[in-house]
């Protein structure tokens, strides 16, 4: 709920009358003048400190108190402490700006955190879901219910309001004295609640979105932060601090492969299927330890509206980038993308090319099965695995295109029972097939020689651009964990929600983070020692298979992420009410939009618009 809900058994009445009501908190007075346009320097506040006041000593024994005098009107003044003491200027209404209350929001009940070195009050308690009631039941237990100001006994009540996720109470009486006043969470500077800023910051951290978090707390009966801060909250704090995390931990990785000689392997991801992507994401994984070494965003703004140029741009960026700090790269695998080929054959001519052997093969089955789908040519289909089994055993083994040939080109002979061979088809090739004896075949017949599926197999086995890429496959890399990696950006940024080109960013940033401080996640095992495995069933195989059990991941780099956000926040002396400037990297600085015409008005779409079922 929101705004200030009074509890209905002792409802609070406002005072109507012009007199300025005298403020009390932990036995001290505070009498406020009314505030004045400017600062009359012979103005003169004094507080009386009641700390000392014993209640069982009578009115007329002698009494001491201590004066503190302070020059000008106690209305402006926003905190003033003095050892243990603290005057209390707390305004109700905190509606500055979203996110955002006045700066004196103070009260022994109101954890203030206000300098970066404090910030693990916030980052580091415990938290927990509250109930109002429960909350006010102990709420009247703790405090007296009639108003302690000498000379004044009325009947104190309790406030409540809500602001954002957090609860405030206020114990006053009808003549205007506060008692006490509460905070359920630590506010930071500029009058924010740190709890909003932990929600935002987990929201986008755990790869959620804004509206389900939103809609789960409705659910719930849970206040919670507005849409508009969580928005500026991601912009002035979020996006920028995973960026910074991001460019540190990715220096800490390239330090260690310093002068080493590099395999990376490279793909790009898009944002949605088809040639309507917006975004493309280019990751680059190093081989043996499959750590990601860089991973850049672009958006179709920055070439020149062409989704199908993007991937390209992704590596020509990456790659640069790489060689601008001194990484020595060897080696780049990736997919058998045109574009990307003929930029190396040309600029690259030092580096070695190599083709992915997971997605050549993806290919091969996938010809077979296509040439499979004629009629006299079915029996051919049965064998598609097997051909591509024999892929992979020739990648591995062959390590020149002379023993690639030898090896595969006597495939042909193997599908019609053929095992031995007149000649060999290279220097290095063989007679005969390396296989042991074989036993009956139950799951697949012989090919007829020289019959339609043979022939077919054949055309497939010889291909002149197949056999031209033959020294792309002979270094045997897969890109396998990189796809892997791909779909676990899916939990960061899903393809079915449309995000800003800097939080989509930001969120592929999360997602590298996350893969690389768990990618060396030990294996469980049993209490005999052996590695756990668990089934899987495949949907498109039709088979089951096992994966090895990971232990749970870690999530120490979120807890430093937290950390740089709230000091973030605490450094941040201009809030977040101001205009922020789009970044001189943001790509929506090229074109407004990724229409390729400008959208007219809303009102003539409105009266253009016809709908057939009228």
């Amino acid at each position: 709920m929101s705004g200030i809900e009074e509890l209905k058994d002792q409802e609070l009445t406002s005072s109507t009358s012009d007199v300025e009501p005298t403020r009390y908190r932990q036995g001290r007075v505070l009498r406020q003048k009314k505030s004045e346009s400017f600062l009359d320097p012979f103005d003169l506040t004094v507080e009386v400190s009641e700390e000392n006041w014993d209640e069982d000593i009578d009115e007329d024994d002698d009494y001491e108190p201590s004066f503190n005098v302070t020059i000008g009107p106690t209305d402006t003044l926003e905190t003033v402490n003095f050892g243990d003491l603290e005057f209390d200027t707390f305004e109700e209404e905190m509606d500055n700006e979203p996110g955002e209350g006045p700066e004196d929001i103070v009260g022994t009940g109101i954890e203030r955190i206000l300098h970066e070195n404090d910030h693990q009050k916030l980052t580091q308690d415990q938290s927990c879901i509250a109930f109002l009631e429960p909350l006010l039941v102990l709420a009247k237990t703790k405090i007296s219910l009639s108003c302690q100001v000498k000379g004044c006994k009325e009947e104190v009540t309790i406030r409540n309001k809500f602001t954002g996720s957090a609860l405030y109470l206020t114990w006053a009486c009808s003549s205007g004295h506060t008692i006490f006043r509460w905070c359920s969470q630590p506010v930071l500077n500029r009058g924010l609640n740190g709890g909003d800023l932990l929600c935002a910051t987990a929201i986008l951290a755990s790869g959620n979105n804004f509206s389900k978090i939103s809609l789960f707390a409705k659910f719930c009966n849970l206040h919670f932060l507005s849409a508009s801060s969580f928005e500026r909250m991601q912009s002035r704090y979020l996006v920028p601090q995973i960026d910074q995390f991001w460019t540190d931990k990715q220096k800490e990785v390239l330090e260690g492969f310093k002068d080493k000689e590099l395999v990376i392997l490279g793909d790009g991801r898009m944002d949605s299927p088809g040639h309507c992507a917006q975004y493309c994401s280019y990751t680059v994984m190093e081989n043996d330890t499959k750590k990601i070494l860089s991973i850049v965003t672009l958006d179709k703004r920055e070439t020149e509206k062409k989704s199908t140029n993007l991937e390209l741009a992704g590596f020509k960026r990456t790659l640069n980038t790489l060689k601008e700090k001194k990484m020595n790269v060897c080696e780049v695998v990736t997919d058998a993308h045109l574009q990307i080929g003929a930029l190396m054959k040309k600029d690259h001519k030092e580096i070695k090319h190599s083709h992915d052997i997971w997605h050549a093969a993806k290919n091969l089955g996938k010809k077979i099965i296509a040439a499979g789908q004629d009629k006299q040519c079915r029996p051919l289909q049965k064998w598609s695995r097997h051909v591509v089994n024999h892929f992979w055993y020739v990648c591995q083994n062959a390590s020149t295109k002379d023993e690639f040939i030898g090896l595969w080109y006597p495939l042909i002979h193997h599908v019609v029972d053929e095992h031995e061979w007149l000649l060999p088809y290279s220097s290095s090739g063989t007679y005969a097939c390396q296989h042991n004896t074989l036993e009956d075949a139950t799951d697949k017949e012989w090919l007829v020689k020289d019959g339609p599926a043979h022939r077919a197999l054949r055309k497939i086995i010889f291909d002149k651009r197949f056999i031209n890429r033959i020294p792309y496959f002979t270094n045997f890399r897969s890109t396998a964990e990189l796809e892997n990696f791909q779909q676990h950006i899916l939990m960061y940024a899903a393809k079915r929600f449309a995000y800003s080109p800097p939080v989509y960013a930001a969120r592929n940033q999360l997602a590298a983070l996350d893969y690389n401080a768990n990618v060396g996640r030990a294996v469980k095992v049993n209490k005999d020692g052996k590695t756990r495995y668990r089934r899987m069933f495949n949907k498109k195989s039709g088979r089951w298979t096992v994966v090895t059990d990971k232990e749970a991941k870690n999530y120490d780099h979120i807890k430093q992420l937290l950390n740089r956000v709230a000091v973030a926040r605490l450094n941040d002396r201009e809030g977040m009410s101001g205009k922020q400037e789009l970044s001189a990297t943001d790509p929506r600085r090229i074109s407004r939009t990724i229409a390729p015409v400008t959208p007219p008005p809303t009102s003539q779409l409105v009266e253009e618009k016809k709908s057939r079922l009228q």
